[in-house]
């Protein structure tokens, strides 16, 4: 059975390029649909195309890297991967294939499998991914290996 008590998560990276703009988008719509469901309109047209935007803008706030305990959890978007420190061999920095102006964080673990994380340096100032000076992600990589050598 899993354990039940409470962990403390770190964020170990910004918020996005864009995340300025998810939090104006979180709070706009929040707003608008309490104010929608507080004047006792539930079948107003606009609710569900804001509730799908407050939704994407949350999503787009919470992606990054996280550490929680001895994990390494990966966000993206909706979707996150957990990964035991202790079943990391490497942490990498590499060019994104196909995009030459691009590096993303890679995670090597113990059995060969590569997993990309949304975290890297890029020249486009409306990436998706979380963007570091180089010198931010190498020290972001170093403290990751600290954490992965406690954790061993």
């Amino acid at each position: 059975m899993p354990s039940v008590s409470v962990r403390r998560s770190k964020r170990l990276t910004p918020l996005p390029a864009l995340g300025p703009l998810y939090l104006v988008l979180v709070v706009i719509c929040g707003a608008l649909v309490v104010e929608a469901l507080a004047a006792g309109r539930y079948a107003e047209p606009r609710l569900i195309p804001l509730l799908i935007i407050f939704g994407a803008a949350y999503a787009g706030t919470r992606q990054g890297i996280y550490l929680v305990g001895d994990q390494l959890v990966l966000r993206l978007g909706l979707g996150s991967s957990v990964v035991p420190l202790n079943r990391v061999r490497e942490f990498t920095l590499r060019p994104e294939p196909g995009k030459a102006g691009k590096r993303l964080l890679w995670v090597e673990l113990l059995d060969g499998t590569q997993i990309p994380t949304s975290v890297g340096v890029s020249r486009n100032l409306f990436s998706p991914v979380v963007r570091m000076p180089f010198e931010k992600l190498v020290a972001l990589v170093e403290q990751l290996d600290t954490h992965r050598r406690q954790a061993s």
